[in-house]
């Protein structure tokens, strides 16, 4: 089975297993395990932020993020399609009681004059006060060019809030833009990044920016009881990969490539890459139908709406995979005509 669900189905490599057998730990909860802390420390470097916090979690991270910087009943301005709203079940409305106000922009991002618009009226007391914008790089696998996110970053920052920066995939970003991940991070008040998505990590996230807004996410961790003692041993999995596995992105990106490629001429069918993933056009309505004929032909995917089928390529994936994967989905293709 080529299971292309996601790039957080990976294992971790044999010198990634021994990198986290021979870590050193202590007790994190009383910041005494000197992985984590180096983890965390490296992270921040990378990101250009002052601090950074490990966490079990994406989802963990974004939340503490909005936690950390929006008092309940401000607003949060963030795309409806972003994983903060859609895939982390409501937790910002929750945890946080912010109201969400979304803009729609295939893109990824809101346009000034949408952000203009919003801003009007701002101080009236009838409304809830603007707190916070949320970006995501990539947007569903689509690289957001930089000068966009800094334009929004500086918006936030002129209108007296502050920018949210949902990078999960912000290595993958970063190889797609040519940029370094503090170039990614730039404008950005706080920023999430994954060590299992791209990297290949078992277990992970980091929120980072600048201390004291990581302080606060520190005690909302604990509250939230993400506060884990000898955490070292599954950090030493996620340093290793960040230390050894991001140069190789540029990789899984090129292999999508010929993946989109090889899957565009099959009957039905369009496919294009957004660096690590091919999202698949079937005939509208079809896409559950199609995902569940390229799994019985032995290629895991998910549809990811009612026309779309998405398929993630990883650390695992090599090229004999990416060549086998186009011919058994052309074969559930014919199948299913």
């Amino acid at each position: 089975m080529i299971d292309l669900r996601s790039d957080t189905v990976t294992r971790p490599t044999a010198q990634m297993r021994r990198a986290m057998a021979e870590a050193e730990v202590g007790d994190d909860v009383f910041g005494e395990d000197p992985t984590v802390r180096e983890l965390e420390e490296e992270t921040a470097a990378l990101l250009g932020k002052e601090a950074a916090l490990y966490v079990p979690s994406g989802h963990m991270s974004n939340q503490l993020a909005l936690y950390a910087t929006v008092a309940s009943g401000e607003e949060v301005w963030a795309h409806e399609r972003c994983h903060i709203l859609s895939n982390e079940q409501g937790a910002s409305s929750i945890l946080t009681r912010a109201l969400p106000r979304v803009f729609s922009d295939p893109q990824g991002y809101p346009d000034a004059g949408l952000l203009e618009e919003w801003a009007v009226g701002a101080e009236d007391i009838h409304r809830a006060r603007p707190r916070l914008i949320c970006l995501e790089n990539t947007f569903g696998g689509l690289a957001i060019p930089l000068a966009e996110q800094r334009r929004v970053a500086d918006f936030a920052h002129g209108h007296g809030m502050r920018m949210h920066l949902d990078g999960a995939r912000l290595w993958n970003a970063a190889v797609e833009l040519g940029a370094s991940p503090a170039e990614v991070a730039e404008g950005a008040d706080t920023v999430s990044v994954c060590f299992s998505k791209g990297l290949g990590a078992p277990v992970g996230s980091a929120l980072a920016g600048d201390a004291e807004t990581v302080l606060r996410a520190r005690r909302a961790r604990k509250m939230l009881g993400g506060g884990m003692r000898q955490a070292g041993i599954i950090a030493a999995g996620a340093l290793y990969a960040l230390r050894h596995h991001r140069e190789r992105i540029v990789e899984d990106h090129a292999r999508a490539e010929r993946l989109a490629t090889g899957l565009s001429g099959l009957p039905g069918l369009s496919a294009a890459a957004r660096t690590n993933m091919v999202l698949v056009e079937t005939p509208r309505g079809e896409a559950a139908r199609y995902a569940a004929a390229f799994t019985e032909h032995g290629v895991r995917c998910l549809a990811t709406g009612s026309g779309r089928v998405r398929l993630v390529v990883h650390l695992e994936i090599d090229d004999a995979a990416i060549t086998e994967a186009v011919e058994r989905i052309a074969k559930a293709v014919a199948a299913l005509a």
